[in-house]
């Protein structure tokens, strides 16, 4: 399988007592044979301290979703 299309939309709504912030994400997945898929090398990213993230759009260099990694979920 591969990603056909994805698709995230965020709002924030600011208001004189505080703010509203929503956000929705689609993702749609295309079939292919194992023929047609392209090969991809696994990455090794080793997380061991904070850091920031940033989702663009390359064309029209757009930064479309920032954030920051501080530590990793407590494991249960």
């Amino acid at each position: 399988m591969s990603i056909g299309k994805f698709r995230s939309v965020t709002f924030v709504l600011l208001f004189d007592l505080g703010s509203e912030a929503a956000a929705a994400t689609a993702v749609i997945m295309n079939r292919c044979s194992a023929s047609i898929a392209r090969k991809v090398s696994p990455i090794e990213f080793k997380v061991d301290r904070p850091f920031f993230f940033f989702i663009r759009e390359t064309k029209q260099d757009l930064v479309l979703f920032h954030g920051k990694y501080v530590s990793p979920p407590a494991a249960s």
